[in-house]
């Protein structure tokens, strides 16, 4: 088939989707360029966008049968690849970052259902096209993943308190104020940071207001830490405010710490220090 610009016009829908699903920008591009060279040697489809969806899911739900092993083996905590800009624009993925890390508790089939209902807002008639699944099969894995997730759909985000509040973290931390810092966080915050063996971090999730502030002051904070070497830089991850640390003497990005707030506190924390997964990006 012909590339036209109606399906050359498809490809950030089909980035975000392959993105959502196996939270890995690289692997959900080649996923992407699979389809595009398929369709080339497609004949005869009324609805491209529905088909290349289709092509999409099927991919994912493949590939992450094929990823899970690799996960599983990973040293030390495994989080998706954060997307990482300096702006959010309107090509970059949907999904929350803090989102796209909890669907790794729900199977493919079922990672696909949510996406496309929870991220894209599509019909069930449509989803049921692209999963094989009968409509009520798809409102039924819905239930169950929301089930699984423990999260019910969440109010969108306001970037301007969540600056002033990211603000009023970074000052608790490198001023080391305990006491600012415990009007931040919740008594119950969960700490999940993934160096991927290439760099520190704590190998298991970090739990409790004591345990995070004493990793906070005492590891990121490292006496060879300390000083004007490294910096705090605003980002955008995924489209929403988190921070990124670099040094200051070669650019060079250090992590990503992204925040999840309940009621003006920070409940999650997902820091990445693994190289491989840090890029600033300027779209898909």
């Amino acid at each position: 088939m012909e590339i036209t610009t109606e399906v050359l016009e498809l490809r950030p829908y089909l980035f975000k989707i392959a993105y959502s699903m196996l939270g890995e920008v690289e692997e959900a591009e080649d996923i992407v360029q699979d389809v595009y060279e398929k369709w080339i040697r497609t004949e005869h489809v009324r609805t491209p966008k529905a088909y290349m969806a289709r092509m999409t899911v099927n991919n994912c739900i493949k590939r992450l049968h094929e990823l899970k092993l690799m996960r599983e083996t990973y040293t030390g905590t495994w989080l998706p690849e954060p997307y990482i800009s300096f702006e959010a624009t309107a090509d970059m993925p949907t999904i929350e970052y803090g989102l796209l890390f909890l669907l790794e508790k729900l199977n493919p089939v079922e990672r696909a259902v949510f996406i496309l209902r929870e991220s894209f807002s599509e019909e069930y008639s449509y989803i049921a096209e692209l999963t094989g699944l009968s409509i009520d099969n798809c409102r039924q894995t819905l239930h169950r993943s929301y089930d699984k997730l423990g999260r019910s759909s969440q109010l969108p985000i306001d970037s301007a308190k969540h600056n002033d509040l990211l603000e009023a973290f970074v000052r608790s931390v490198v001023n080391q104020d305990r006491s600012s810092l415990e009007q931040l966080l919740r008594s119950d915050i969960e700490l999940y940071s993934d160096g991927g063996g290439k760099r520190t971090t704590a190998i298991k999730p970090i739990v409790g207001f004591d345990r995070v502030q004493k990793f906070l002051f005492g590891v990121i904070q490292l006496v060879k830490d300390q000083g004007e070497e490294y910096e705090y830089m605003p980002v955008f991850v995924n489209g929403v405010p988190a921070l990124l640390i670099l040094r200051r003497d070669n650019r060079e990005l250090d992590s990503i710490q992204y925040f999840e707030w309940d009621n003006n506190l920070i409940s999650r924390m997902l820091l990445v220090r693994n190289p491989d997964k840090l890029k600033v990006r300027t779209g898909s």
